[in-house]
């Protein structure tokens, strides 16, 4: 349930970023930030190495 939280905030602050980019700067802008970050955020969690099996 913790974990849960703490993705929904994490899934919600990134839609806020994304949207405060999208109203400053425009749809394109806004979708290669967003899909760096979610590019970034895969990696390093590829990266992080636990992983449940």
């Amino acid at each position: 349930m913790k974990s849960l939280i703490i993705d929904i905030i994490g899934l919600s602050g990134f839609g806020l970023l994304t949207g405060g980019v999208y109203l400053q700067f425009g749809l394109a802008p806004a979708l290669m930030f967003s899909g760096g970050l979610l590019l970034t955020g895969a990696l390093l969690t590829a990266k992080g190495g636990k992983r449940v099996t």
